[in-house]
């Protein structure tokens, strides 16, 4: 099954949910003509940060965000579990995930509002941490990525992987990146990590600095979920101290023993994207894809 799929919006937008970064300027430089903008189409709008706003997820017909692929993130997790399709505005650095930036705001918005951009499903994941079988974090879920990695000592740990019942491989180094296809643009990149398809129905899993030189990125279906354990490399050694986080904004740390279980979450994110560039597109603009 694919992880995208895409199809043109057929009916005109008659309720907003705005959400905007108050600590970037820009984005507080684009909240007012953007508002302005809405109600002169006489539609109605709910800002995402009340209350209010919170309920009308329910029944808006889109969100927008102003702001960068953080906010984008912080977002897509409010968003998902709704399924209200999220249109980007970039006012911070890369704006991989957005819709449009600023220069094209007024005419790509006006397509938006009369349902003329393409709407996209991403998949995210769903995680938990369980100490046996107690839970203790999540279920929460991620666009990006989860990742786990050593802790404040920046000592190297061992984590044991598994997908279902399979056991793929015991990691020694600095951590591990489990990334959908969306986020294999982001940290997993950095981390030495291909660049994926977000068509794809696969987990990324790259290694961060590991202590061997046979143990490289992995791609793996992903209809079965992850397992990673923090384990002890050697009985006598010090109890390792780990980190997880999800998209670089909520996580929690990890004990010894302690089980990170990964999942692709059961209801799609749905992203509103130009229909005249493609996801490649947006490669080579954005990150110079191909270019010599």
């Amino acid at each position: 099954m694919n992880a995208t799929k895409s199809h043109q919006q057929r009916h005109g937008v008659r309720s907003v949910v705005l959400f905007y970064n108050e600590q970037k300027p820009e984005a507080v430089k684009t909240f007012k003509p953007v508002l302005q903008m809405l109600r002169a189409k006489r539609i109605k709008v709910w800002m995402g940060h009340t209350a209010e706003g919170q309920r009308k997820l329910a029944v808006a017909d889109i969100a927008i965000a102003l702001g960068g692929d953080g906010t984008m993130l912080r977002v897509a997790r409010v968003l998902a579990p709704h399924a209200v399709p999220l249109f980007g505005v970039n006012s911070g650095g890369l704006g991989f995930l957005s819709g449009t930036d600023q220069s094209e705001l007024r005419r790509n918005l006006s397509l938006v509002l009369a349902g003329g951009f393409e709407m996209e499903e991403r998949w995210m994941v769903s995680v938990e941490v369980f100490r046996g079988e107690r839970r203790t974090f999540g279920p929460n879920i991620a666009l990006n990525d989860c990742v786990i990695r050593c802790g404040d000592t920046a000592r190297a740990i061992t984590l044991r992987a598994c997908s279902g019942e399979l056991f793929l491989a015991n990691y020694f180094g600095d951590g591990l990146i489990v990334s959908t296809p969306t986020g294999s643009t982001a940290y997993a990149l950095a981390a030495g990590g291909p660049v994926v398809d977000p068509r794809l129905n696969a987990f990324l899993i790259a290694p961060i600095c590991p202590h061997t030189l046979t143990q490289r990125p992995l791609i793996i279906p992903a209809e079965h979920p992850l397992a990673v354990k923090l384990a002890q490399r050697h009985a006598h050694e010090q109890s390792p101290e780990a980190l997880m986080s999800l998209d670089g904004q909520v996580g929690c740390s990890l004990r010894l023993g302690e089980e990170v279980r990964i999942r692709r979450y059961e209801k799609p994110f749905r992203l509103l994207l130009n229909p005249k560039r493609s996801y490649f597109e947006t490669l080579r603009r954005k990150m110079k894809w191909g270019e010599r």
